[in-house]
Order: structure tokens, then sequence, then C-alpha cells
């Protein structure tokens, strides 16, 4: 009888202790959604442009693209609901610093001047950038020297344009012409069209459409040009940027980064 009341004490311990973590598991969870401070409780906003592809761009009306699959698997891990906006690249960056978004995105480089105005997540790849030309417009170019005295564009207002107005400084593309887009898209566009001879980008968007376009062809890398790729947040919000690094790093170390990739770019893009 009394082995009997023990036992059944014992099991109704288990039950209760099973109980408690089971509920300290649920507040730690929502602890961590509480202490997550966002425009609006519970919900992630993040603004990018839609005109990126492969990292963000609109099919059939749904959001998809690599960076839209990291961002949604980094707002699961934090336990907060996701809500994008669609904005402009020019205005993205001061948009976040008056409050209109949580977190920005858009294959966003990481630079000096960039982290005095908002604070930067970890990079999630770090790439360079190339140049890309029409093969059916341009037979006559074989390597970078070749592209002297024709138009190359290039996205306005981005790195890509900063650092192919050095390049032109410097002489290492002689005599070609840097025009400025508004995207890439209306790049890519003139490109196919001859419009220009030549578009600079980063390598995973080029290899993306390369992919797709097989006149296209990347030229060359552009040397000592690194890109750290990373996503934008208000510098306010540590606890957020924090958060975001931490959901990353256990991306990277469960593999759900590289199957990411993977799925956008296979084996290719690095």
């Amino acid at each position: 009888m009394l082995k009997q009341f023990v036992k059944t004490l014992f099991l109704c311990f288990l039950v209760f202790l099973s109980s408690v973590l089971t509920i300290r598991l649920v507040y730690a969870d929502n602890e961590k959604h509480l202490l997550l401070h966002t425009l609006k409780p519970g919900t992630l906003i993040v603004a990018t442009y839609f005109t990126n592809p492969p990292f963000e761009y609109l099919h059939n009306g749904r959001e998809i693209g690599f960076e839209v699959d990291l961002i949604r698997e980094v707002a699961k891990r934090l336990h907060v609901h996701l809500e994008f906006r669609n904005t402009q690249w020019e205005k993205i960056i001061n948009e976040l610093k008056e409050n209109h978004y949580d977190l920005i995105m858009g294959a966003i480089t990481i630079t000096k001047e960039r982290e005095q105005l908002i604070a930067f997540s970890k990079p999630y790849m770090t790439t360079t950038l190339s140049i890309v030309i029409n093969t059916n417009k341009t037979p006559q170019v074989k390597n970078i020297n070749d592209l002297g005295n024709l138009t190359m564009g290039v996205q306005a207002a981005t790195t890509d344009f900063d650092i192919a107005q050095l390049m032109q400084k410097k002489g290492q593309i002689h005599g070609i012409k840097i025009y400025p887009f508004k995207n890439f898209n209306l790049a890519i566009e003139d490109l196919m069209a001859g419009k220009v001879g030549a578009v600079m980008k980063v390598f995973p968007v080029s290899y993306y459409y390369v992919q797709y376009h097989p006149e296209l062809k990347i030229l060359a890398a552009v040397p000592n040009a690194p890109q750290p790729l990373g996503f934008g947040m208000n510098q306010a919000n540590q606890d957020m940027v924090k958060a975001v690094n931490q959901a990353q790093a256990e991306m990277q170390a469960d593999g759900t980064y590289e199957k990411i990739y993977k799925k956008w770019f296979g084996n290719g893009a690095k």
C-alpha cells in the first residue's frame, strides 16, 4: 500500500515537473518575443524594393527571393509575424532612420559610411561586383580592356556606382562612360537592347540574369571590391541587432542557410 502511494506520488511529481518545464519553455519563448522591441508589437516590419531578383521580387503578387526566405526564417525564430513594405532604394535608409520600419534589406552592402547612419547585422554573404555584357550586341568585347568608348549601366546611389566611378578615375575601365539607372532591371533592359555595352552588379544578381539569358556573359569580377551584405536596423535598437545575429548564427549552424542558398543559387554565385 505504501509502495503504491509512493509510486503514485512520484508519478504526480514527474507530471508536475514536466508541466513546469513546459510552462517555462513557453514563457521563455514569449519573453524573447516581448523583449524584442518592434514598431508594432509582435510584428517585424521589413522594407525593401521588390525589383531586385533573385534577392527580392514579386511573383504573381507574392514576395519571393533569397533574402525574403532568409528574413522569413529569422522572423520565425524570433517568434514574430512578418510584414513587408515596398519602397524605393533611394529612400529606404532615411525611412528606416525615421522609424517607418524595423528592418531593411535589398542586397545592402555594409560600408563605413552607412554604419554611421544605421546598424547592420553580421554579413549573411560576402560577394563581389561583376561586369556583364551582351555577346550578341558587343561580340568584340573579350576582356575588361575592350570596354573603352562603351557605356556601362549601374544602379544609382549604390556602392556599385561609387566603385564604377572610382575605377573610371583610376583608368581601370579606360574611356568607358558610366550611366546611372534608377534600378538594375532598367539597366538589364538596355543591355538586352544594346543601348548600353555593359552593366555592373553584385555577382549573385549577375549570375541570376546570366542563367536566364544565354546571350549575357559575366565578363569579369571587379578586383579588390568585396561586398559584405547585411540587414539594416535602427542604431537605437541593439537588442534587435543581437537577436537577428543570433538567428543568423543558428541558421548557419543547423544548415538552414545553406538550404536556402542552394534553393536560389545551386552551387554557383559565390
